[in-house]
């Protein structure tokens, strides 16, 4: 039985664990998964649909503890295309782990819970996804288990 207990982790392994249950979670579902070499453009992995359209991937770890639970990604780091994937991985303790996904080009659409902050701070623009109660519906859209059927489709 998997742990559901991430408190004792630190970001870092928050982050290396999100990474490899997102990798596993692609290949459950015929994806094939491909590590990058270095983590130096903002894509953790490549994975190719049964289809044969691949897609860069960027994970993302968050919990609901701390202040940080929206996650995000520097536009610097972000592709607006069909074929770059946010994937959110949110971590609550005592549950297990929860996969939320969205295109680059999904952005600038309809979803509330996907947004854009130009004015990020002393780092910079970045693209979040918005976890807060009032974007249930929308974020509800985003569920692994919903959205790897569109990936799957094309």
């Amino acid at each position: 039985m998997l742990r559901t207990s991430y408190a004792h982790l630190n970001t870092i392994q928050k982050g290396c664990f999100a990474e490899a249950y997102s990798k596993m979670a692609f290949t459950l579902e015929g994806f094939e998964v491909y590590d990058s070499e270095y983590d130096d453009r903002g894509i953790d992995f490549v994975c190719r649909s049964p289809g044969g359209v691949f897609y860069s991937v960027q994970v993302k770890a968050t919990d609901t503890t701390s202040n940080q639970t929206n996650p995000f990604i520097f536009e610097s780091k972000f592709q607006k295309t069909s074929d770059f994937l946010m994937c959110a991985v949110r971590l609550a303790e005592g549950f297990r782990p929860s996969i939320y996904l969205a295109r680059g080009s999904d952005w600038g659409g309809t979803s509330e819970c996907l947004g854009f902050n130009a004015n990020g701070g002393n780092s910079g623009a970045y693209y979040e996804m918005r976890f807060a109660k009032r974007y249930a519906d929308s974020i509800e859209l985003h569920t692994f288990a919903d959205y790897i059927h569109r990936l799957r489709a094309v």
